[in-house]
């Protein structure tokens, strides 16, 4: 048990996540109510509850000093350029679909964590969209977003 340096991190994530929660706990109300006992928004609340749980767990762990105490601090300007990159692929979701723009999404994610094995890299990112495919698609019954471009492709358009 290491009682040195500072659990600021520890503490703050888990209540961010937590106050997250909540958030979403209120908003799952909102959703439709079909008349029956389990609705729409019964697993979003589970979900919401299972995870305020454990980050009150967290906060205690945080508060007593307990586990690992936070990392010496890294470069912010990745964690922005990574949060950019992120904003890139929502935004390319809507023009080039789901599939095309979360293929050059994880490639591209892999590479800037410094994995540099691009064929590797490339059937990882297929494997996770065969998946997809197969749990929304096929499973679930959920269309995935194609987008114009993925359209013209595809030759859905």
């Amino acid at each position: 048990m290491n009682r040195e340096g500072s659990y600021l991190g520890n503490l703050l994530l888990p209540l961010v996540v937590f106050g997250i929660a909540g958030l979403f706990f209120f908003l799952s109300f909102d959703f439709p109510d079909q008349g029956e006992e389990v609705g729409a928004g019964s697993v979003p609340q589970l979900w919401m509850l299972c995870t305020a749980v454990l980050c009150v767990v967290l906060i205690i762990n945080a508060l007593l000093k307990r586990g690992s105490a936070d990392p010496i601090p890294g470069n912010i300007w990745f964690v922005f350029g990574f949060a950019a990159w992120m904003a890139l692929y929502l935004f390319a979701i809507e023009f080039c679909g789901y599939f095309l723009s979360t293929f050059f999404f994880l490639v591209g994610s892999m590479y800037m964590m410094g994995y540099r094995r691009p064929i590797v890299s490339a059937i990882v990112a297929g494997a996770w969209l065969i998946f997809s495919y197969a749990v929304f698609v096929k499973f679930l019954y959920i269309p995935l977003p194609v987008g114009p471009l993925g359209a013209l492709i595809v030759g859905g358009a």
